[in-house]
């Protein structure tokens, strides 16, 4: 009797694609520790619902277009985490250093290529078969992180119609798993308008890319999955500690004036090091409109909830507008 068949089997790999759609059989995997992985596929049914002389509605479902979701969660590794960050912006890795690297790593702006990020193919067994996502381009990444937890993310790709298999193909054969510690979220430095805020408790930071794919005739599968503009968001809970705080109150209040201010997020990793400098990831945007404030009193002590968008500009961008650039310090000397 086969099976059940154990999810902490379970492994996710993930490789840029050379050609768009086609499965590499070189190139460098990226092993990506994760949790509650699902790969979901989005086949459409035609319903036949010609009337024929009889009272029901649905006489037969053929099948239509079809392309693949995956989505998982993964902790903030500082080595394997600029995969995922780059697989959204979309740029090259900038890599200086000679241990340890810092990664840039910003927005693709290419016009005459529709500054498309790159594609990858996901590489998934979930214990029981093997699975290969082709064309994988992302659509979102959510950040979240509080002073009580780790800092995760919740990516989201879509693909064309997987591939099964009941054995690993050759591309599965070689693991190598991240050895890194995972970044707890108490290790967080946030400047607002190069102030320096020690009384935030929680976080959030979402880049959306509204990916979507393009069907054409003579094709089942989509002609291309398509990126689309960026967006960043995000959100904060603070403790409120003063009767004078600059984001609700006086006249000049970030969150009731027209008032763009730079905000950094910087994730340290109190683990990890290389030649005594701590791997991070930092995430910048250079103009942001913090909107919708809330006081709330649910709890003994008055909170401040605030949100924010990140405007594009020209300090965060390779070439052109972008809204976020991000940096990571580890032990890599290859781009991602």
């Amino acid at each position: 009797m086969a099976g059940p068949f154990l999810t902490a089997n379970s492994y996710l790999g993930m490789v840029i694609e050379t050609t768009e759609g086609t499965l590499p059989t070189t190139g460098t995997v990226y092993w990506i520790p994760v949790s509650s992985p699902q790969i979901t596929p989005n086949q459409m049914f035609l319903r036949d619902e010609a009337l024929r002389g009889s009272p029901t509605t649905v006489y037969d479902q053929v099948q239509g277009v079809r392309h693949d979701e995956f989505e998982f969660k993964s902790y903030l590794y500082a080595d394997t985490f600029p995969t995922l960050v780059r697989s959204i912006l979309g740029s090259t890795d900038t890599v200086t250093g000679s241990g340890p690297y810092t990664h840039k790593i910003k927005v693709l702006n290419t016009p005459s290529t529709g500054s498309q990020p790159p594609t990858y193919s996901i590489l998934d067994f979930d214990g029981a078969n093997y699975f290969t996502v082709t064309g994988g381009q992302a659509d979102s990444l959510a950040l979240t992180f509080g002073a009580e937890a780790a800092a995760e993310a919740t990516v989201k790709y879509l693909g064309n119609p997987y591939t099964s298999y009941t054995s690993a193909p050759t591309v599965f054969a070689t693991q190598s798993l991240s050895a890194e510690h995972l970044i707890p979220a108490w290790d967080t430095a946030i400047t607002i308008g190069g102030t320096s805020y020690t009384n935030i408790t929680t976080g959030e930071l979402t880049i959306n890319r509204k990916t979507q794919p393009i069907f054409t005739l003579g094709t089942q599968a989509p002609y291309n999955l398509f990126a689309g503009p960026i967006e960043v968001t995000g959100k904060f809970t603070m403790v409120v500690n003063s009767t004078a705080d600059v984001f609700s109150t006086g006249s000049g209040a970030y969150g009731l004036t027209r008032s763009p201010e730079a905000i950094s997020i910087t994730l340290t990793d109190p683990n990890d090091a290389t030649s005594s400098t701590q791997h991070s990831a930092n995430f910048t945007m250079s103009a942001a409109q913090i909107q919708n404030i809330k006081r709330t009193r649910g709890k003994e002590f008055t909170e401040l909830e605030i949100e924010f968008t990140a405007s594009a500009n020209t300090t965060d961008a390779a070439t052109g507008y972008s809204p976020i650039q991000t940096t990571f310090i580890n032990g890599q000397s290859a781009a991602y």
